[in-house]
């Protein structure tokens, strides 16, 4: 299998079994780990992450789990490919 598939292979992997199912708080978790990372990332993904993380975090004071959770699980997925992205980038 060629290395060029891996960052594939793990997104799809992740995308399947990602934060979707997580408590809201897991996955704030998880979005700050990746954030930790400081790989790069678009001036537009960090804008609609930014905007989903902050939604979510409303959603979820307002008691409103099911909807902050896909928020978030949205802002997870977007990270995931920046990171994703970075680390097939740094491969070639």
């Amino acid at each position: 299998m060629s290395l060029r598939l891996l960052p594939a292979i793990l997104f799809l992997a992740l995308t399947f079994t990602g934060c979707g199912d997580s408590s809201p708080q897991s996955q704030l978790s998880d979005i700050n780990e990746l954030l930790s990372k400081d790989f790069p990332i678009t001036t537009e993904q960090k804008a609609e992450t930014d905007k989903l993380i902050s939604e979510g975090k409303r959603l979820l004071q307002e008691g409103k789990t099911s909807e902050s959770s896909q928020a978030l699980a949205s802002a997870f997925k977007i990270l995931k490919q920046a990171e994703d992205a970075a680390m097939f980038n740094k491969s070639e």
